[in-house]
This record gives structure tokens, C-alpha cells and sequence, in this order.
């Protein structure tokens, strides 16, 4: 009798670890501590995903909006020189005729002449100083786009960041690799910086 209880107990230990390893008891150890943090990481991480996308996109059409203005100043200040130089013509050509003409012409006609060419000459300052202003504003518009630009990039990169903090979070909750969980944190948080200093330099 003394010999079979020490047999039953280990036909018992054996049963129990045949038992633990067909329904894989490992499986269902309690998750370490970290994982809790894993869904409030993700869920921070695709809310600011979510952000930076539709701003990267307002952005982009910032950037086209002040693309078309620019064109647009470049074409009124065109059409501006345009004009004053063919006042400029105009006004040389009818100075040339009174020179040629010298005392040959009527005197009322030399003072329409006359009138007509100082007419001329006094509309250019004003229409020199309105392509001068078109072509600033084109500067502006074409400053203001590229600066859209520049920050739609950084806030691509910040979003490539983000969600690969996404990726890297789920691999480390499906793996319970704590090591992951950490270089998650490290590229979100660097996403996060990224799209901060892009903002801050947007409109700061």
C-alpha cells in the first residue's frame, strides 16, 4: 500500500501536466501591467492620425489656393506694364509728331496734342505703381504657398511617425514584447514633437 501512493501521486502530477499543456494553460497567464496602456497609446496615436490627415489635406489646398492668387497678381501686373507702356508709346509717338511738326501745326490742335501726351504721362506713375503692387502680392502669394508646403511635409513625416507608434503598439500587444510597447512610445512621442514643432511654426 505504501508503494502505490507515491505511484498514484504521480500518475496525478502527470495527468495534470498533460491536462495544462492540451488546453495550452500558458495562453491565459494575466497580461503584463504595460498592456493596459497599449489601447490608451493606440487610441491617442489614430486621434492624432486623424488630425494631422485632415490638415495635411486643408494645407494642400492652402498651398493651391495661394498658387492660383499668385498667377493671378502675375497676370494683372503684366496686363499694368502692358499698359504703361503703351502710354509710354503713345505719349513718345505724339511728342515726336509736335517736335517734327515744330510751328507747322494749328495751334488748337498742338494744344490737344499736348493735353493728350501730358494725360499719358500722368496715368503712368500710377499704373507703375499698381504692377509694382500685383507683382509684391505675387511674392506674397508665392512666399505664403511655399511655407504651406513646408509644413505639409513635416506634418506627413509626423504622420508616418504616428502611425507607425500605431503599428509597432498592436505588434507589441499581439507578442507581449515589452521592448516594442517602448519603441512604440519613442516614435509616437517623436510624431508628436514633430507635428507640434510643425504647427508651432505655422502659427507662431
Amino acid at each position: 500500500m505504501a508503494d502505490e501512493t507515491p505511484k498514484k501521486s504521480i500518475i496525478k502530477d502527470v495527468k495534470a501536466a498533460v491536462v495544462k499543456l492540451a488546453t495550452h494553460d500558458g495562453d491565459h497567464e494575466p497580461p503584463p501591467p504595460w498592456i493596459n496602456y497599449v489601447a490608451m497609446l493606440t487610441g491617442v496615436l489614430a486621434g492624432l492620425a486623424g488630425f494631422l490627415t485632415v490638415r495635411s489635406t486643408t494645407l494642400t489646398n492652402t498651398a493651391i489656393y495661394e498658387s492660383n492668387q499668385a498667377i493671378l497678381a502675375q497676370a494683372q501686373s503684366s496686363d499694368a506694364w502692358a499698359e504703361y507702356q503703351a502710354d509710354s508709346i503713345k505719349a513718345r509717338i505724339v511728342e515726336t509728331q509736335l517736335l517734327v511738326a515744330g510751328g507747322t501745326i494749328n495751334p488748337d490742335d498742338r494744344a490737344k496734342l499736348e493735353a493728350g501726351a501730358q494725360d499719358l504721362r500722368t496715368r503712368q506713375p500710377k499704373i507703375q505703381q499698381e504692377a509694382q503692387a500685383k507683382a509684391a502680392e505675387r511674392d506674397a502669394h508665392l512666399e505664403q504657398g511655399q511655407s504651406q508646403l513646408q509644413t505639409r511635409d513635416l506634418i506627413s513625416y509626423a504622420n508616418l511617425a504616428v502611425q507607425l507608434g500605431i503599428a509597432l503598439a498592436s505588434v507589441a500587444a499581439i507578442v507581449r514584447l515589452r521592448r516594442a510597447f517602448e519603441v512604440a512610445v519613442v516614435v509616437g512621442v517623436t510624431g508628436v514633437l514633430i507635428a507640434a514643432y510643425a504647427l508651432g511654426r505655422q502659427f507662431l
